[in-house]
């Protein structure tokens, strides 16, 4: 697996935080289920929509997309390093997040390890999540559910952090418009009788549907073709103040 690493820290970048992937080496010959969570958080952070503190706050730390804990001890998509052995799953002592050769994000300095322990359940993604209390767990998390999640609050928080600042409503329309449509699909392959394993028919259409989302795979001035509107251009932009060093 080719290495990668991000460092949001540029010249045009919001400076209130910094978030940087560590370099490592993929040792597993395997494709895992964790990769795909992995490669989904390396282009959220790339892509520059969202500010790094949204992003944390929203997304890698937040309770709504995945809450590990075990008695007062709390973990998330990402957890801080010096924790992590604390939190294995109940029933077996597996560890919830990679104990050797983990996936390392710095956050302003500090180090904060990826989720590792998904699950392999044959769970279809449950739309209905963001909007129910969050419930902690100490148990492996639902690929499914964790991807739909993490798409979720991303477009939710981009529209509502672009809605702040100067925009063109065209952008907006289109957004809203593409997150309806995967909400949309998402909910149509749930009427199926689809195998939702990793390595399940389900799990692929709903990787594809990812895949096709093009807000995801966007970065600022990007120019986008809105195939619903006479093939119109859209122009993307961050959805918040960028600020150059002098």
């Amino acid at each position: 697996m080719t290495n990668i690493h991000v460092c949001t820290a540029q010249e045009t970048q919001y400076l209130d935080m910094k978030i940087c992937k560590q370099p490592r080496t993929e040792v597993t010959k395997k494709t895992k289920t964790r990769m795909v969570i992995e490669s989904l958080v390396d282009q959220l952070i790339s892509s520059n929509l969202l500010s790094n503190e949204r992003l944390f706050d929203q997304i890698f730390y937040n309770k709504d997309i995945i809450w590990i804990q075990n008695e007062n001890i709390n973990g998330h998509l990402f957890a801080k390093a010096d924790i992590t052995d604390k939190l294995k799953t109940k029933t077996n002592g597996f560890m919830m997040y990679m104990p050797t050769n983990p996936i390392v994000y710095e956050v302003n300095g500090e180090p904060y390890h990826l989720i590792t322990r998904i699950d392999s359940t044959r769970a279809k993604p449950n739309l209905e999540r963001l909007s129910q209390a969050p419930k902690p767990i100490l148990s492996a998390a639902r690929v499914n559910d964790l991807l739909c999640s993490i798409v979720m609050r991303f477009y939710e928080t981009y529209l509502e952090d672009l809605s702040r600042v100067a925009h063109e409503d065209k952008l907006i329309h289109f957004v809203e418009r593409e997150y309806k449509q995967f909400l949309k699909a998402v909910r149509e392959l749930n009427n199926y009788h689809l195998n939702w394993h990793p390595r399940g028919h389900g799990h692929e259409l709903l990787l594809g549907l990812i895949d096709n989302l093009q807000l995801l795979k966007s970065r600022p001035s990007k120019v986008l073709i809105d195939f619903s509107n006479s093939h119109r251009y859209i122009v993307v932009e961050p959805s918040y103040h960028v600020f150059k060093h002098a």
